[in-house]
């Protein structure tokens, strides 16, 4: 997955209250994002009216972009940096237009495009020292992040889910996301953060 986002470790990570969204949130957040990829290809400029408090609140935002089931781009921001709508809007265009891996989005894919929102709620230390603290890792309702020796990577909650992943393999695979030993998580100066979102699919 593409990262875009500020990745310093920070002492508090405060978000929007994700459990207040619905799924009324949801369709208009990716109405915005949809709405934002199609004004780009448009060369237009787009400020959705936003009249909903809840999507001015900070929070942090990932865009997955799918065209028939296939991965077409991705990214986003872990930390609460921007307001919600905003959030959304700069991650659906980065994903379309910017995400290395792929093409940019053509007009043409604009009916067959298919649009996730993941809002990221608070992302909280945790205790992983030993095997016996996996039960910390909640499988389905943490993302996880891993911060340490100049390197830091994180992987959405339904990564675990997809994959079919175990607490252990969920945080391995995490620490290989930041580049780090697989063990990674055993070292002394290595933070481990769990995260819940609010996917919007």
């Amino acid at each position: 997955m593409t990262q875009y986002a500020d990745m310093n470790p920070q002492s508090e990570f405060m978000s929007t209250g994700i459990d207040e969204l619905d799924d009324s949130h949801g369709r208009k957040l990716k109405d915005i994002a949809l709405t934002s990829i199609r004004s780009q290809l448009s060369g237009m400029r787009y400020r959705p009216r936003i009249m909903d408090p809840k999507l001015h609140e900070k929070a942090g935002v990932f865009v997955t972009i799918q065209n028939e089931g296939e991965l077409r781009g991705f990214s986003g921001y872990i930390y609460p940096t921007y307001e919600l709508w905003e959030a959304t809007k700069k991650a659906a265009v980065h994903a379309a237009f910017l995400d290395a891996r792929f093409k940019p989005i053509s007009r043409g894919e604009l009916g067959t495009l298919e649009i996730e929102v993941s809002v990221i709620g608070p992302i909280e230390k945790i205790k992983v020292h030993s095997e016996s603290d996996m039960g910390n890792i909640r499988i389905g309702t943490d993302g996880l992040m891993v911060v340490g020796q100049g390197s830091s990577g994180f992987l959405l909650p339904q990564a675990a889910t997809q994959m079919g992943f175990t607490p252990h393999e969920f945080l391995v695979e995490t620490c290989e996301k930041a580049g780090l030993e697989a063990d990674a998580w055993t070292h002394p100066g290595v933070s481990v953060y769990r995260f819940p979102a609010r996917i919007f699919a």
